[in-house]
């Protein structure tokens, strides 16, 4: 769905909708969207249904083995996961009684969330999910911040966790290229590679020696 200025978080008073509409006349991939709307306290989402029939299409059309999501996109993604797995709490995912196809094979969700309406959370009531996960989390975001993301590592069983030293947004830097490269590859049936040997990409941590 495409979203107006107040639908934003950060919303700026000056931004107004034709400035949007400009942009997005000038180039539509900047217009903004999003997976649901939500009411103030985020307890309720008006979209989701229609969001979950426009991805089950792209399914039943094409399998795909993993899903990519960042901020709503990853608690998106993570709803998907659990969908997958146990589609007899979100009938809306089944397509003439099945659904549309296996679980994903892995999951990586940046600056990601844990749904909190009732009917969506709903999907996670049967303990973790068992697709492998990758959080990514910004040591610094102010959004999505780290209590909301650990909501989502909960749900996740054996979920894996790498940190930046940024806010939110997806890390760019040649070692995570690497990382998301090489895991995501790690689950091709060719591959010879654990998904767990991949090499971390996060900022370690300082040493003793180090802070001397």
């Amino acid at each position: 769905m495409i979203l107006a200025p107040a639908d934003m978080d950060g919303f700026q008073s000056e931004t107004t909708t034709a400035q949007l509409k400009k942009i997005s006349e000038t180039d539509p991939e900047l217009t903004p969207r999003a997976w649901w709307r939500a009411n103030e306290d985020k307890t309720v989402y008006w979209g989701t249904d229609e969001s979950v029939e426009y991805v089950k299409k792209l399914m039943v059309e094409q399998q795909f083995d993993g899903v990519f999501g960042f901020s709503q996109g990853a608690a998106f993604a993570g709803l998907l996961c659990a969908m997958l797995e146990r589609p007899h709490l979100y009938p809306q995912i089944l397509v003439d009684g099945k659904p549309p196809q296996p679980p994903f094979k892995f999951g990586i969700f940046a600056g990601g969330f844990k749904p909190l309406p009732a009917s969506l959370a709903a999907v996670f009531s049967e303990g973790p999910i068992t697709t492998p996960t990758v959080h990514v989390i910004g040591k610094n975001d102010t959004i999505v911040y780290g209590p909301r993301s650990q909501m989502l590592i909960d749900v996740c069983e054996n979920p894996r966790v790498e940190q930046h030293d940024g806010g939110h947004f997806v890390p760019s830097a040649a070692p995570w290229r690497n990382f998301f490269r090489d895991y995501i590859k790690s689950f091709d049936a060719t591959s010879t590679t654990s998904h767990e040997s991949i090499v971390s990409p996060s900022t370690p941590a300082p040493s003793v020696a180090s802070v001397l």
